[in-house]
């Protein structure tokens, strides 16, 4: 077996908490006719499907916001922050629109499309207009306003924006101001059903039934902001900052306010089908809406995810942890699918800040003194399946968790364990606790009074590292020193990484030692907060808000990579091949750094057609490792091994496996074909 030791870039990351994804959905399109729908999100992420359930991540080559989508018959176009034109004839390669009067750092925050033409909108009275998507010409819009929303009906164009200001055009180059009776900042309009529909700032929402010419406000009971419309059959929703309004039968419905109600979230898109909607916001939170008959619409959640802050995170053998918000811990076996465990009561309102240990007891710790503890007990548990009976012997250690008596008052942060015997807390006011058995805990003195959020064991003991540049170290956790640094940065995370100590925090600082005594400050390049270090292959990687990645192989240089959001990440993890980073709002990002050479194999396989006639189906059920990308190569003459590449394929689930049906149409169907899978270079 081929092993990969050296990083591979570009880094590909991917969402394993909250599910689907998340990232921020600021608009979704949906095409019949493609039996496709899409969303625009932020990063430069594109989610694609096919049945509004399962969505998929597509690679659009840019990390622009991208603010709107839309269909010109059955191309995708995709527009976004500085410009970005993206378009795409199948959901899954994107190309970038050029616009003909050059480059602009106006976004692009709406489109909208008639079946001959599509009319993008932003920034600065910014409109564009396309006939196939890919060139883009900027009109004269005869104002500085800033749009926000776009839409196409009754054979003209609406685009609204700040103040209140709605435009209309028949073509997209003429354009006329329309008295809109608000001067509320509008962010989006819709059409369906004969009817345009704008809703802005303070619940504002107005209606136009001839084609935007005239407009009368109407009252759906908001007072947040709305931030889309759209209409499924006969009904219209209205969605923004915790506001889910329906209109059904003319009536206007609170659907927050049902015990069967959507979560209370920002959203701000919406899909419209007879009898359904899919709404969508901040962090992905998705929610689908039902109308059976004439029945009020009921909602259904489709991914229950945890959206509680996490604050760190750490790997021991077999399996990753991490602790948040509200007595959050969570654990995963593969990076991929993530349990949310059982806490005591007593923590269940507590913010966890820290985890560390070994594969015999862990430590979680947060506020106001709180500390829970996770021994390795042994338990016999009989299964039952296809084959009989099985006694399998399971451990608890990270699944069953117990408080003790808080051993102080403060906040609790940093965990580590000194020679896999002496446990270690550093919290508020230089706490420092030390512990044999993680439930017996004495207090140390510190020679500081500052916070200290973070402490690792190294060969020469403990460093301990907080607020104002504090760095405080120990030979055996018993006894404390102070170092001066010639820093009065936060220093928030340190570890012993590659046979060096180094610590991340405010401003961009990095600094490492060798020794504990002497340390260098390594520029960065950045002047985000780092929270969070580790070192995988060769070259280490910090991590923190905004969604930062720096990487470097000497200490010396590092290049800012960037992640999939924008969100703050606090803690990080690796198996040495896998990443692992935790942050704002449940987020969860994985990246497999060290390729993964395994072969993807042929688990089982079905051809479904009759006497060589199309269309046939060819089922294919394929086994790997998550988040593997190959191509499914084919031929008829083994002899000759002409063999050509077909559908390149991903690895979503955490199972490893992949159910992939091909459709399979012509004349003369070839009566015997070769198969072969291959891994992306």
């Amino acid at each position: 077996m081929i092993v990969a030791t050296a990083v591979e870039f570009p880094l590909r990351w991917r969402w394993s908490n909250p599910l689907p994804h998340g990232a921020h959905v600021f608009d979704m399109a949906y095409s019949s006719a493609a039996g496709l729908a899409v969303q625009a999100c932020e990063r430069g992420q594109v989610f694609t499907s096919f049945d509004l359930d399962l969505w998929l991540p597509r690679a659009t080559g840019v990390t622009n916001e991208l603010r709107a989508a839309g269909f010109l018959g059955q191309r995708m176009i995709i527009t976004g922050e500085a410009g970005t034109v993206l378009y795409s004839d199948d959901g899954e390669h994107f190309h970038t629109g050029t616009l003909l009067d050059g480059p602009t750092g106006d976004w692009l925050e709406a489109v909208a499309t008639s079946p001959l033409l599509a009319v993008a909108a932003g920034d600065n009275g910014a409109i564009y207009t396309s006939t196939n998507g890919q060139a883009w010409k900027r009109q004269n819009s005869g104002t500085n306003t800033w749009f926000s929303g776009a839409a196409a009906g009754l054979g003209n164009f609406v685009v609204v924006g700040q103040h209140g200001v709605i435009l209309t055009s028949p073509n997209g180059i003429a354009w006329t101001k329309r008295a809109s009776g608000t001067s509320q900042a509008l962010y989006r309009v819709g059409f369906g059903n004969g009817r345009f529909t704008a809703v802005g700032n303070a619940g504002v929402t107005l209606s136009s039934t001839n084609g935007g010419l005239n407009w009368f406000p109407e009252s759906p009971g908001a007072t947040n902001a709305l931030n889309h419309a759209a209409t499924g059959g006969l009904d219209r929703l209205l969605v923004g900052a915790s506001e889910v309004r329906v209109q059904d039968n003319g009536v206007w419905s609170n659907e927050l306010a049902k015990t069967n109600g959507p979560p209370a979230w920002t959203y701000y898109s919406t899909i419209g089908l007879p009898g359904f909607f899919l709404i969508a916001g901040r962090t992905g939170l998705q929610a689908e809406g039902y109308q059976i008959a004439s029945e009020p619409y009921f909602w259904l959640t489709p991914f229950d995810s945890i959206r509680h802050w996490l604050w760190d995170a750490m790997y021991l053998p077999g399996f990753y942890l991490t602790v948040g918000d509200y007595g959050t811990v969570m654990t995963s076996g593969n990076g991929v699918d993530w349990t949310l465990e059982l806490v005591p009561p007593a923590v269940a309102n507590t913010t966890l800040l820290g985890i560390g240990g070994t594969t015999n007891l862990l430590v979680a710790v947060g506020d106001s003194g709180s500390v829970i503890i996770s021994p390795q007990v042994l338990t016999n548990i009989v299964i039952t399946n296809e084959t009989g009976v099985v006694t399998q012997t399971v451990g608890s250690v990270g699944v069953i968790w117990h408080s003790i008596p808080k051993p102080t008052t403060v906040d609790l942060q940093g965990v580590a364990v000194l020679s896999n015997s002496l446990y270690v807390i550093t919290g508020s006011k230089g706490t420092v606790l030390t512990s044999l058995d993680g439930s017996n805990w004495t207090a140390r003195v510190s020679s500081t009074t500052n916070l200290l959020t973070s402490v690792t064991e190294w060969p020469g003991g403990l460093v301990a590292v907080g607020a104002s540049g504090t760095l405080i170290s120990s030979s055996d956790g018993l006894s404390w020193t102070r170092r001066t640094m010639n820093t009065t940065n936060w220093l928030y995370r340190v570890r012993w990484l590659n046979n060096t100590l180094i610590t991340v925090g405010q401003n961009g600082t990095i600094l490492t030692s060798t020794d504990g005594l002497s340390w260098s400050n390594r520029p960065s390049g950045t002047a985000q907060w780092l929270n969070d270090v580790c070192f995988v292959g060769d070259t280490w990687f910090a991590f923190g808000v905004g969604g930062t990645v720096l990487t470097s192989s000497n200490l010396l240089n590092w290049t800012s990579r960037g992640t999939v959001t924008r969100k703050a990440l606090y803690g990080a993890a690796t198996d040495s091949k896998q990443l692992i980073a935790v942050g704002v709002e449940g987020a969860i990002l994985r990246c497999q750094v060290i390729p993964e050479l395994t072969p993807v194999s042929f688990l089982a396989y079905a051809h479904v057609g009759t006497n060589g006639f199309s269309p046939a189906y060819n089922v294919f059920l394929f086994g790997g490792k998550p988040d593997q990308i190959f191509s499914l190569h084919r031929t008829t003459n083994i002899v000759d091994a002409a063999w050509s590449a077909g559908a390149e394929l991903e690895i979503f689930d955490g199972s490893g496996t992949l159910f992939y049906v091909e459709t399979i149409t012509g004349t003369n169907l070839p009566p015997t074909e070769y198969y072969r899978t291959r891994l992306r270079p």
